[in-house]
């Protein structure tokens, strides 16, 4: 059984476009284990089915790099494939003997400390990360077979009806709007997200996801709907288990591109994804990936940006919702 170490330290949305990989046939009757970022195990907890992994902190690297030095002597990996690391994540498999040492050629590190470097020019945007990571896969392991489809990572809930019941919640009868993301790309309008929420609740209840640090996107959300009956707050309320379950059972989560995006496609939720036309921020390369999302861009790639995002219509996320 060829044992086989998988990193990607790095963040919720990255690390699902990652996961998926290890499905592939060629990783049949492999031992595969991966390195994933502290805080995250959640993802591979739900993942169907359950990986094994370890969790590491980029903040606390001297800490980290002893942990994954003891974790390869233990497992002894003959093949590891790192799909975004910090230097020391490259030096441990070097100091360790790693045979195969695979990864995206392109930081100084990467030439110095992989055996096996792809050189990839991600930020063209060319093809969706989820295939950039499975080619290298099949890279590192000298797999030259046709490339079959890229595997999309599967989710589970926890079943908690506990907890739809606890904030008045009925299975597929609520949306979810979540407007906050990490700002790596555009985001649709606060004055959208609102005028969305206002058309979806004379029928639908809405349920407002997300965590503090999504307090500038919710801000004037909440403010606006406080006197709403039909919209429920539920930012900094969840663990993500519990988010999982919210997202699960709902009847489809609107979404910018951000983690909670790839959480919800994943579980198998009618996804409405809402992208920039930019290219290193492009749904070619980020968007979510399952059977039920719908994508929402500026056709036009090219600048100027200043009002791209509005150009996405709220009647065309009305129509798509009521086709559900």
């Amino acid at each position: 059984m060829k044992r086989v170490l998988l990193v990607r330290l790095d963040k919720i949305g990255d690390l699902i476009s990652t996961m998926c990989v290890d499905q592939a046939e060629l990783l049949k009757g492999c031992d595969v284990r991966w390195v994933i970022s502290k805080g995250l195990g959640f993802v591979p907890d739900h993942a169907e089915p359950r990986r094994t992994y370890i969790e590491l902190s980029k903040e606390d690297w001297k800490t980290s790099l002893q942990n994954l030095r003891k974790f390869i002597r233990e497992f002894k990996p003959e093949v590891a494939v790192s799909f975004q690391a910090p230097w020391w994540v490259g030096y441990a498999l070097w100091a360790e003997g790693v045979p195969v040492r695979a990864g995206v050629q392109s930081q100084w590190h990467s030439f110095l400390f992989l055996n096996k470097g792809l050189r990839q020019r991600r930020s063209l945007a060319t093809q969706h990360e989820a295939d950039y990571n499975f080619d290298l896969l099949r890279y590192a392991l000298d797999d030259t077979s046709a490339r079959p489809a890229t595997p999309i990572l599967k989710l589970t809930a926890p079943t908690n009806p506990e907890l739809l019941q606890k904030y008045g919640l009925t299975a597929q009868n609520y949306v979810v709007v979540h407007p906050g993301m990490a700002g790596s790309a555009l985001n649709w309008p606060t004055a959208n997200y609102i005028e969305l929420i206002e058309k979806i609740t004379p029928s639908t209840q809405v349920v407002l996801t997300g965590t503090p640090a999504d307090e500038p996107f919710l801000k004037d959300i909440k403010a606006h709907f406080a006197k709403n009956s039909k919209v429920l707050s539920l930012q900094n309320l969840l663990k993500a288990p519990e988010l999982f379950t919210v997202l699960k059972n709902a009847k489809a989560v609107v979404v910018p591109s951000t983690g909670v995006a790839h959480m919800a496609a994943s579980l198998g939720t009618p996804t409405l994804g809402l992208y920039s036309p930019i290219r290193v921020q492009h749904p070619r390369r980020w968007a979510a990936r399952g059977e039920k999302i719908q994508i929402f861009v500026r056709q036009n790639e090219n600048p100027p940006y200043d009002n791209a995002m509005e150009e996405i219509k709220v009647d065309d996320l009305l129509k798509a919702l009521s086709s559900l």
